[in-house]
C-alpha cells in the first residue's frame, strides 16, 4: 500500500511540474545529415519536412525561379504572399542565398505562427538543392505566441529522432540542478544592413585550451572567443585562424589525414582517437566551461587491417564563429531561453545516470514488493497448514477417544 501511494505521489508531482513549464512536444525526424520540423503554410492542406537549424536568422523557401532545386517550389504569385524587401542575401556558411522577403502564416502541429522567409532564386556555390527549403528557430526570430519564450532540444535514445520542446521544458530531466549549466548569450546585429541580413548569435568566452594548451586569439589577446551551435550542420566549425595556427593540436601525428571533397577530414586512427585529438576547452573569467571532444566531432570506423576516423571538422571562412554542430548538441539536453537570452545545457549522461537511477530504483521497489508478498504468501500457507494439522489432531483424538468408550461398553 505504502508502495502504491508513494508512486502515485510520484506521478502527480510529476505532472503537476510538467502542467507549470507547459510546452508542446514536437519530433523532429532524422534523415542523414540533419534533422526535419513538418509544416504547412497557409491554404496549403499538405504538411512538408523542412531542415531544422537554430542558428541562421531567418528560413529559406525555394521559389518557382529556383532552376537548381528540385522538390518544393513556392508560387510568389500567390496572393496570400505578403513581400517585404527584394533583392536579399542571405550568407550561411559559405553559401549565399538571394531572394525576396516574404511573410506567410505557418502551422506547426497545429501551432500557428507569422513566418518571415526569404524566398529564393538562387544558392551560390550549389549545383543543387533536394530539400524543401530550411526553417529556423532562434534567438533571433522566436515567433510563437506561448507562455514562455523557451524551446528546447532533447534527442532521444530509442533512435535517431529529437524531441523539439516548444514554449517551455521538461523539468524532469534536470533532476540535479548543480550540472545545469548557463551561458549568457549575445545577439550580434551590427553587421545588418537593409539589403544585407547578417545577425548572429553566440556565446563569448576568453580563454579557448586545446589539449590543454592556451590558445592566443589574436596578437594583443583581448578580442572574445565566440561559441555558437546549429542544428543545421553536422560539422564542428572553426576559425580559419584557429584551424591553421593550431592543426598540429587537433589532428595527431602520422594521422595522414586527407580533406574530404565536403569539407570534412578523413584521417588514419585508432580505438585511442578520443585522446589523440583536440580537445577543445572554452573557458570565463567566472569558471563557466564548455568542452568539446573528439568524441563530439569523430566517426570511428574499425577495419581488419586499419581503422578510419571520419573527422568532421570544418573550416570557417566566413566569420569569427565556432559552431558545434548535431555531434555536439545530441550530448546535452539544450535549453534555449529567447527572452532572457541565456542557453542552459544539461549533460546526457546526466539524464540517463537519473533514468538509470529511477529504472533501478522502481525495479527495487517491485521486487521489494514481491518479496514480501511472496513472505506473507508463505506465512498464510503455513498457518493454515498448521491450523490444518491441528484440527487434524483434534479430530484424530476425539475417534480414538470414542473408540475407547466403545470398547468399554463391549466389555
Amino acid at each position: 500500500m505504502k508502495i502504491l501511494i508513494f508512486s502515485i505521489f510520484f506521478i502527480l508531482l510529476k505532472e503537476i511540474i510538467n502542467e507549470y513549464y507547459e510546452y508542446k512536444n514536437l519530433i523532429l525526424n532524422y534523415s542523414n545529415p540533419y534533422y526535419y520540423i513538418s509544416l504547412k503554410f497557409e491554404n496549403n492542406e499538405d504538411e512538408m519536412d523542412f531542415i531544422f537549424s537554430n542558428y541562421i536568422p531567418i528560413s529559406f523557401i525555394p521559389t518557382l525561379k529556383c532552376k537548381i532545386c528540385s522538390k518544393f517550389k513556392l508560387n510568389e504569385t500567390n496572393p496570400n504572399l505578403v513581400s517585404i524587401k527584394q533583392n536579399i542575401n542571405v550568407p550561411y556558411y559559405h553559401y549565399n542565398y538571394t531572394g525576396n522577403i516574404y511573410n506567410n502564416i505557418i502551422t506547426i502541429d497545429n501551432i500557428t505562427s507569422e513566418l518571415n522567409f526569404i524566398g529564393f532564386n538562387n544558392i551560390t556555390y550549389k549545383s543543387k538543392f533536394s530539400d524543401n527549403g530550411i526553417f529556423s528557430l532562434s534567438y533571433l526570430n522566436y515567433n510563437f505566441n506561448t507562455t514562455a519564450q523557451i524551446f528546447a532540444l532533447k534527442f532521444t535514445n530509442t533512435n535517431s529522432n529529437c524531441e523539439l520542446h516548444l514554449g517551455g521544458y521538461n523539468s524532469n530531466y534536470i533532476l540535479n540542478y548543480s550540472e545545469l549549466k548557463s551561458f549568457n548569450v549575445t545577439i550580434d546585429d551590427n553587421n545588418s544592413t537593409e539589403q544585407v541580413l547578417k545577425p548572429i548569435w553566440y556565446i563569448k568566452f576568453m580563454y579557448l585550451f586545446i589539449n590543454n594548451k592556451k590558445i592566443n586569439n589574436n596578437i594583443n589577446n583581448t578580442s572574445d572567443i565566440k561559441l555558437s551551435f546549429d542544428m543545421g550542420t553536422d560539422k564542428f566549425h572553426i576559425p580559419k585562424k584557429y584551424f591553421f595556427d593550431n592543426m598540429h593540436l587537433i589532428f595527431p601525428e602520422k594521422s595522414h589525414c586527407q580533406i574530404h571533397p565536403d569539407g570534412y577530414f578523413i584521417c588514419e586512427c585508432n580505438e585511442d582517437y578520443k585522446t589523440n585529438f583536440g580537445y577543445f576547452i572554452f573557458k570565463n573569467n567566472n569558471n563557466e566551461i564548455f568542452n568539446i571532444t573528439p568524441k563530439d566531432y569523430i566517426i570511428y570506423e574499425s577495419g581488419i587491417s586499419s581503422s578510419t576516423c571520419i573527422v568532421k571538422i570544418k573550416v570557417n571562412y566566413e566569420n569569427s564563429l565556432f559552431i558545434g554542430g548535431i555531434g555536439v548538441l545530441k550530448n546535452y539536453y539544450s535549453i534555449f531561453n529567447v527572452e532572457n537570452k541565456t542557453f542552459l545545457v544539461f549533460k546526457e549522461e546526466e539524464i540517463e545516470k537519473i533514468s538509470q537511477f529511477l529504472e533501478y530504483f522502481i525495479l527495487f521497489l517491485f521486487l521489494f514488493a514481491f518479496f514480501c508478498i511472496a513472505i506473507f504468501v508463505i506465512y498464510v500457507c503455513c498457518k493454515r497448514l498448521r491450523v490444518n494439522h491441528n484440527n487434524n489432531d483434534d479430530s484424530q483424538g476425539s475417534i480414538n477417544q470414542g473408540q475407547g468408550e466403545s470398547s468399554e461398553e463391549t466389555d
